[in-house]
Order: C-alpha cells, then sequence, then structure tokens
C-alpha cells in the first residue's frame, strides 16, 4: 500500500486489476441477467428450461473469453451464440420472451473482450531459485 498516493506509472493493469475488472462485470451481469430473465417468469417449465441452457451456455462461453487463450475460438463461439439467440428462442418457444437477453449477453461479452485486450503487466513465470531445487 506504499503507492496509494501515486498516479500509475504505466497504462498496463496488472493481473489483480485485471482480475478485479472480470470479477467485477461477472458480479455487475449476473445481476443484470437475474433482472432480465425475471421476464421469463410466465414461460412454461420447459421452455423456461431452454431460456436457461441457452444463457448458461452464453454465460460459459463468456466466462472463458477471461479464462482461456483461446479467445478467438470462444469469442466467436458466443458471438454467434448471442447472435442467433432471438432465432432459437423464437424457434423453440414460437415467442421471444425476453427482449434484453441478447443485449445484456452482448454488454457483457464485449466488456470481458475489451479487458483482454487491455494491456497488461507480464507476470514473471521464471522458476524461483526454491522452485528449482
Amino acid at each position: 500500500m506504499a503507492n496509494w498516493y501515486k498516479i500509475p506509472p504505466s497504462r498496463h493493469i496488472s493481473e489483480r486489476e485485471y482480475r478485479a475488472n472480470i470479477s467485477g462485470m461477472n458480479i455487475v451481469f449476473g445481476a443484470v441477467l437475474g433482472f432480465v430473465l425475471a421476464g421469463a417468469e410466465g414461460l412454461a417449465p420447459i421452455d423456461f428450461m431452454i431460456v436457461l441452457f441457452v444463457s448458461a451456455l452464453a454465460v460459459i462461453l463468456i466466462l472463458y473469453l477471461g479464462s482461456t487463450e483461446y479467445i478467438l475460438f470462444y469469442g466467436v463461439g458466443v458471438a454467434l451464440l448471442i447472435f442467433f439467440i432471438p432465432s432459437i428462442l423464437t424457434d423453440q418457444l414460437k415467442q421471444n420472451p425476453i427482449p434484453y437477453l441478447q443485449p445484456t449477453l452482448a454488454v457483457w461479452a464485449a466488456m470481458v473482450a475489451l479487458v483482454e485486450l487491455l494491456p497488461r503487466e507480464r507476470q514473471n513465470n521464471a522458476p524461483s531459485q526454491e522452485n528449482a531445487e
């Protein structure tokens, strides 16, 4: 905490700042998703299960974006899923019951991708002398 009064010396974020970004977004968008899915309370149980499955798949792919080195693969996967959510739900449910689901997931994925593109400090991955012995 010795630098609490200083301005950061570079525009690179630390690993702790990166994790705080990802954790904060996950908390906020998880709560928002809860409000968005509250609009689906009138669905039949099987239809609600379909909405939950599609939503969970999208959330898992979004979380992968902040946790994997295969960002392009999961980024394309989540982008396609989010793009097709209206047609998936319309085809399965014969209605579009959750108008804010697609934009919520799209903004969440975009924010995670943006944080992934921020310059970060490199972690020292060299083995320490204690580990080398």
